[in-house]
């Protein structure tokens, strides 16, 4: 399976979508935490070929977005650089924009920081044909979160988090331009 490709069964993207959306429910509060972008490494990064989860460092044992073996991630450390060289003015509106609030006023009953993300400077498209499946988040590269993104809704979110970190980085899939990323310190 090929993500950002037309060749993605349906059903595989569906069961992908609703392991996903169990865990998230599950899960605690998104944890996150940042300041500003930074250029991220680009070594020892694999992708789910089920889910297009990322991994940085190394595969996990298990995805932690659809449970797929180990065996179904691929190393690929140009899953981002390649994106950015197709396709050199989309940088644009699709690096994520990374806002923090360190004291939130929507959840103030408990001490957590407040991270807004949009995709892009520009915001971007959520058409048919072109919009972003996911948004993944990362504090110092361990998984915290996705965020699947149906074309009614907009391309961006806010994260809670109580964990500490140095560092936060999100990650979006769009279905023509394929992988970006943005770091942001803690």
């Amino acid at each position: 399976m090929e993500l950002g490709k037309d060749n993605v069964s349906r059903r595989e993207f569906l069961g992908a979508a609703a392991i996903g959306a169990a865990v998230m429910a599950a899960g605690p509060v998104f944890e996150i935490a940042a300041k500003e972008d930074v250029m991220p490494a680009a070594k020892d990064i694999y992708v789910c070929q089920i889910c297009g989860h990322v991994e940085f460092g190394m595969a996990p044992d298990t995805c932690p977005v659809c449970h797929s073996p180990k065996e179904k991630f691929a190393e690929n450390n140009k899953v981002f650089s390649e994106a950015i060289a197709k396709y050199k003015d989309a940088g644009i509106s699709h690096t994520p924009d990374i806002v923090v609030k360190k004291k939130s006023e929507f959840v103030p009953e408990m001490p957590n920081t407040e991270i807004d993300v949009r995709i892009g400077k520009k915001l971007h498209p959520m058409e048919e044909a072109h919009h972003i499946r996911f948004l993944d988040c990362f504090v110092d590269d361990k998984y915290i979160a996705r965020l699947y993104l149906t074309l009614g809704s907009s391309p961006a979110t806010t994260f809670y988090s109580r964990i500490a970190g140095s560092k936060v980085r999100v990650v979006e899939l769009c279905t023509i331009h394929g992988y970006w990323q943005s770091e942001a310190q803690v």
